[in-house]
């Protein structure tokens, strides 16, 4: 009878087997206080000092507390470094590897209903995995675990929710970019107190996010830096990176995909073993820049100890994407609308018709139960418990899950557009301000001119691609939009594996995508999950 702990991840630390931790962080708002983990949380002897010391930390980590017949358990507020757990009679085990927890409880068996949202989503949402008998943490979500005589007791308490109840700021545009110039400061200080000389390697797409990790590097004089980018030679994204690397003096490299070095590179042992590491029966592993990483260590073009850098969170936090405009007009907004806008934004990867339809009533009573509000709701309301589910789900278990990249890489990382300021900060600007990352935009093309001048700062996408987002845009309004869809998607079956940016229909031949193409495969993530769980045959 008793606890079973088990950290298998990159850089786990332990204090007298009875405090074992993964990450790093601050205290606070501190910007040099970068604490000891093991040493800051061993004296926790209680919920209630579990819980402080929590909340006063801002940074990317997982936390487990054997304290006798108690144990003490969380994961930080994007869920960067997961933890999963599960019991068999009077022994309880938890782990960062939910295999390893799988293993332990002795279940094999498999949640249909969750392999359905798996193959819909790239994830299963809520505390459950694959395996009913393994569960998982949220978000800013802690766990105690005790035995009581034979028996163990669980609570798990929210010590963090995404949306702040203050009151928002005020609608000044101009006095809220100077607040969030001075948050974002803040935040990069922290990187460079953790990076400490090491040299950040930046992901620079074409998007705002990674270009404002650039562009505050260089304003805060961080010299060693180097950006990367990856995908078919030519493509969009990597164009607008190399002109901003360019401008502000960063060491740009490009690795090279195609559909034929995909089929190399997937279907390898080290693809599987990255698979084993990334997916613990919740999430479809990252693989957009997993080979990247892999190239430019092998070409000795970035250090062993190299500090990745994503931008993941930013746009999620300054914008309002998915969230219907529609929201914001004066009337009742019923909490079903939320729950069928979710649907519809999140359950895409493959759509449910026809004599599967029951599986979309499913999926829509799961996300009804986890938005936990009934009956029509306020504005304010309906567009806080939109942006909680994303955060829980989306962000913490699709898109910062992809951070295994570089662990499993053996590098560290920090995603200093997810801290702890800069949530706080952007949870209290009018949402008039964040819908299309309106004050976020704004700012980061005011600080490009601010640093590169104005005649260099203006990094749009090239002619063809406004031209392209033009017709775009145009066709969601007219009359003809069925006809216009039905043709965009003939043409692009009959392109998108030749074409695709990043080449990624090359872990399969044409044959394979066709086939299930037809089957409501919606991209290559559909194919993917599929694969992931085992459904269907990319080889």
């Amino acid at each position: 009878m008793g606890f079973h702990i088990n950290m298998n991840g990159s850089n786990p630390a332990t204090l007298d087997k009875c405090t074992f931790v993964r990450g790093a962080a601050f205290g606070g708002t501190s910007t040099s206080d970068l604490v000891s983990l093991p040493e800051y949380f061993n004296e926790v002897q209680s919920r209630d000092d579990f819980k402080s010391l929590l909340t006063s930390l801002n940074g990317y980590f997982c936390i487990i507390c054997k304290r006798g017949s108690a144990l003490f358990a969380a994961v930080d507020r994007a869920r960067s470094i997961p933890l999963f757990y599960g019991y068999a009679g009077d022994e309880f085990y938890i782990s960062d590897d939910a295999n390893w927890v799988r293993e332990r409880v002795g279940s094999l068996e498999r949640s249909e209903l969750a392999k359905y949202e798996f193959c819909m989503t790239g994830y299963v949402t809520g505390s459950d995995t694959l395996c009913p008998d393994v569960k998982q943490l949220r978000a800013g979500e802690l766990l105690v675990v005790e035995l009581c005589g034979k028996a163990l007791r669980f609570d798990i308490e929210r010590y963090y929710d995404l949306v702040s109840t203050e009151a928002h700021y005020p609608s000044d545009a101009e006095e809220l970019s100077e607040a969030f110039d001075q948050v974002l400061v803040r935040c990069f200080e922290r990187l460079v107190t953790l990076a400490n000389g090491r040299t950040i390697a930046i992901p620079l797409s074409g998007g705002w996010d990674s270009r404002l990790i650039a562009l505050m590097l260089t304003r805060l004089g961080y010299g060693n830096v180097v950006a990367f980018t990856y995908g078919r030679p030519g493509n969009l994204e990597s164009e607008i990176s190399k002109r901003v690397a360019n401008t502000l003096g960063i060491e740009w490299h490009f690795v090279p995909y195609s559909n034929e070095l995909w089929k190399q590179w997937f279907w390898t042992d080290e693809r599987s073993s990255y698979y084993s590491l990334a997916h613990n029966l919740v999430s479809l592993p990252h693989i957009q820049d997993w080979p990247a990483v892999w190239e430019l260590k092998k070409k000795e073009l970035i250090p062993a100890d190299c500090v990745f850098v994503p931008g993941h969170t930013g746009d999620f936090l300054a914008g309002t994407t998915g969230i219907p405009k529609s929201f914001l007009e004066p009337y009742r907004i019923p909490s079903t609308r939320v729950v069928e806008e979710i649907y519809d934004g999140h359950y895409c990867l493959r759509r449910c018709d026809g004599e599967r339809l029951y599986i979309k009533e499913a999926m829509k009573q799961r996300i009804s139960a986890q938005l936990g509000s009934s009956g029509d709701l306020c504005a304010d309301d309906a567009i806080r418990l939109y942006k909680r589910w994303v955060w829980q789900e989306r962000q913490a278990k699709f898109i910062v899950n992809s951070v295994r990249v570089y662990d499993f890489w053996g590098h560290d990382w920090w995603i200093p557009l997810g801290d702890l300021e800069m949530r706080e900060f952007w949870m209290r600007v009018p949402i008039e301000l964040r819908f299309d990352k309106r004050l976020y935009i704004a700012y980061i093309k005011q600080l490009s001119t601010q640093i590169v001048g104005a005649g260099n700062a203006d990094f749009r996408r090239t002619e063809r691609d406004t031209v392209f987002n033009y017709v775009k845009e145009a066709a969601k309004r007219t009359p003809l939009r069925s006809l216009i869809v039905n043709v965009g998607r003939k043409l692009k079956r009959e392109t998108q594996y030749e074409n695709n940016s990043l080449a990624t229909y090359g872990v399969m031949s044409k044959e394979t995508f066709l086939k299930y193409y037809d089957m409501e495969f919606g991209g290559i993530n559909a194919y993917l999950a599929a694969h992931a769980i085992g459904l269907v045959d990319l080889s």
